[in-house]
């Protein structure tokens, strides 16, 4: 080799040379770092598809496809676990009160017979002499209000007092079969808690009291019977004489139906007089019915229904007379 080669030789690898030593001295004494090497993913055929709409979705269609999901039972405490309040007052139709008797009339009713015993319970002498008499209906009626109150399916005026109400008025109307001073007293604060209770305030706050009602223990037959009476013929009966006189009347005659058919639904409940009579049965469902019938015919405005079914339960009353005179 000449020395001219050499010599270049010599000129080209002495930079490669430098470079190296340099880079050698810049790495000497650092600590290679080792990296994670990348993970192996598995072809896994039983979970992921090459052509999704081919192989996924072969087969027939499902039978049920489109159809609801069953409904599922609601659990214990939920809020549609537990039944409507008041509905163990259901009457023959499968509704509660609100299907009987509106809470307006409830309300309405007991501010009446409040005024009249304003009246029939004044002086001892008065109560002793026939006041008594019309006190134990008026107490009778309000008895049979209050229980349906506190069992009421809806939103109605005291009904938080009604229980406590409906178990004291129910003594006094049962004790007022004579005028006693003594009985006389006792109805005398019945008309002073009435006349709280109407003025808003709470006289039988903290007396507790079964909500729903023990119908043999609250009101005797003969008491709404009477009520009843009082109200058919000068009333109701009057109220249909004619079509004039019924569209002229239809937002008291309704208010009387309503009275009406709850007397007819309280008559038939368990406890309550010849209740387990089948005859007897059939007039008080008439009597509930045909007084709801009334109240239909009066938003309808249908003189003919309201003087039919009006009808139905003067007939039904008078076949229950004629059958217990004969008997």
């Amino acid at each position: 080799m000449s020395r001219t080669i050499c010599c270049y030789l010599v000129l080209f690898l002495l930079p490669v040379l430098a470079a190296g030593a340099f880079v050698s001295a810049q790495t000497k004494g650092k600590k290679t770092v080792r990296r994670a090497q990348p993970p192996k993913v598995e072809h896994r055929p039983e979970i992921f598809f090459d052509d999704a709409l081919k192989e996924a979705l072969s087969g027939p269609r499902p039978a049920n496809l489109g159809q609801k999901a069953p409904a599922v039972a609601a659990s214990p405490g939920s809020a549609t676990s537990a039944p409507p309040a008041g509905s163990s007052a259901a009457d023959a139709t499968g509704g509660g009160w609100s299907s009987v008797i509106s809470a307006a009339t409830v309300e309405d009713e007991i501010k009446s017979l409040k005024l009249l015993v304003d009246v029939e319970v004044t002086t001892p002498s008065d109560y002793a002499g026939k006041g008594y008499k019309v006190a134990r209906r008026d107490f009778s009626v309000l008895a049979m209000l209050f229980a349906i109150a506190g069992e009421y399916d809806g939103d109605v005026r005291w009904k938080k007092d009604a229980p406590a109400a409906r178990d004291v008025f129910a003594r006094t109307a049962a004790n007022s079969k004579a005028g006693s001073l003594q009985v006389f007293n006792e109805a005398k604060l019945r008309k002073q808690e009435l006349q709280d209770l109407v003025g808003g305030q709470s006289p039988y706050e903290g007396k507790n009291a079964e909500a729903k009602a023990n119908w043999g223990s609250i009101c005797d037959r003969p008491p709404l019977m009477q009520h009843l009476e009082t109200m058919f013929d000068p009333r109701v009966k009057a109220a249909v004489s004619d079509e004039g006189n019924f569209k002229s009347n239809l937002e008291k005659l309704s208010h009387d139906a309503e009275i009406l058919a709850a007397i007819g639904t309280v008559l038939a409940k368990e406890g309550m007089a010849d209740a387990d009579s089948d005859d007897y049965k059939v007039f008080c469902q008439t009597v509930r019915k045909s007084g709801r019938e009334i109240v239909e015919a009066c938003k309808n405005k249908n003189y003919a229904a309201a003087s039919s079914a009006v009808s139905a339960i003067g007939k039904a009353c008078n076949d229950c007379h004629e059958n217990y005179r004969s008997n």
